[in-house]
This record gives structure tokens, sequence and C-alpha cells, in this order.
């Protein structure tokens, strides 16, 4: 067997068993997090859909891509106040949180390709984000509909808001993969985050 090959498929092999340990290991940190947050499940986003039909995959370039489900995914919970139709029957104080695994920051999700920056260079980030409800909303919708895509990202550790979805807001800063090392790490980065975010959302505590 042409050993130069050979070589190759044993790395692809080791990083296939490498990559399923990491994942496993951010699903379970993202379920710390959430608790933290005392915040439950609710949707999740993805760069690309999971693909479910292999047909015609040999005729897209970013095929390999479509079957990294995990690559950039984002988690989004939510905390409400007990009311019937949570989902859609937003209250003051209402919070959605985004989760955002950017395991590799030299990745462009919304181009859906890997951009000029290196491996070298890149980073592994979680960009930890809250939208805060105002106000009652008077024409019901799903956060993530009404809420979560129409409203844009603000810039890291700053509120944004949009005239388009009014009587939201938005917090979101990154945390550094690295320096969540054990769960003493996590716990104090995910406490910051949290002061953090409530002095520039105005408010007591999330």
């Amino acid at each position: 067997m042409n050993q130069d090959l050979n070589a190759a498929l044993l790395d692809v092999r080791r990083a296939y068993r490498l990559l399923a340990n990491y994942q496993k290991r951010q699903f379970d940190l993202l379920s710390y997090i959430r608790g933290k947050l005392d915040a439950i499940p609710y949707y999740q986003d993805y760069a690309f859909p999971r693909q479910g039909d292999l047909r015609g995959l040999e005729n897209q370039a970013n095929a390999g891509l479509r079957f990294l489900p995990f690559l950039d995914i984002t988690a989004i919970w939510l905390r409400h106040q007990n009311q019937e139709n949570f989902w859609d029957n937003h209250m003051p104080g209402d919070l959605m949180f985004g989760a955002w695994v950017q395991s590799d920051t030299g990745f462009d999700k919304y181009q859906g390709m890997y951009t000029e920056e290196s491996v070298e260079v890149s980073k592994s980030v979680l960009v930890l984000s809250v939208v805060i409800c105002d106000q009652q909303n008077d024409t019901p919708g799903n956060w993530y509909i009404k809420v979560w895509n129409p409203l844009p990202y603000p810039e890291d550790g700053k509120v944004g808001a949009s005239e388009t979805v009014p009587g939201y807001r938005v917090y979101a800063k990154r945390i550094n993969f690295a320096e969540l090392a054990d769960q003493a790490s996590v716990d104090s980065a995910i406490e910051k985050w949290r002061k953090d975010a409530a002095t520039a959302l105005s408010v007591p505590l999330i």
C-alpha cells in the first residue's frame, strides 16, 4: 500500500476519534452551562442543516463540511416565568440564551467556507449571548422566528437592538475555550459573563 496514503488514513482515524471525544465534551459543557443559567433547551441552529440524503453530494464543493453538523452549532435556551405558551408568550424579564460553539474562528458560517485565517492563528471560542424581553409582546410569535432570526448580533461585549424587533435587547461576549480547563474555571468564566451581561443590560441579575 502507498505509505503516504496509509499515513494520511491513519491521521483521519485519529482525527475522527479526537473529534468524537471533543464533541462529547462540548455537549457536556453546554449542558453544565445551561444548568448554571437555569435555562431549558429550546432549539438549535446549524451552519449547515444535517444532511439526510447522499444524492448529489459528489457535485457539491462543501459536501465535506455538510457532514460536520457540529461545525458552528448554536444551542438556544430559554428562561421563562412559567406562563402558558412561554415560547410564544414572552413576558418582561424572559431570557433567551445562545451558546455558539466556534470551534474554529477561521470558519465563516455566514459565507459557509473557511477564511484565509490559518489554523495556527485562529481560536476556539464560545460566544455566549442573551436576549432579554423588555416589554410584553402584542403579537405572539416564537422566540426563534420572531426574535432570534431578525435580531442582529452585537459587537463583542456590547448590547444590540433593532427597530425591527422592538422590546428586545441582546448582549453577547465570547469566551476562549482555552480558559475553560476545569469546573472551577468554567464556574468563574460563567459568573463573570453573567455579571458583565447584567451590567450591560442594566438589570440586577442574569
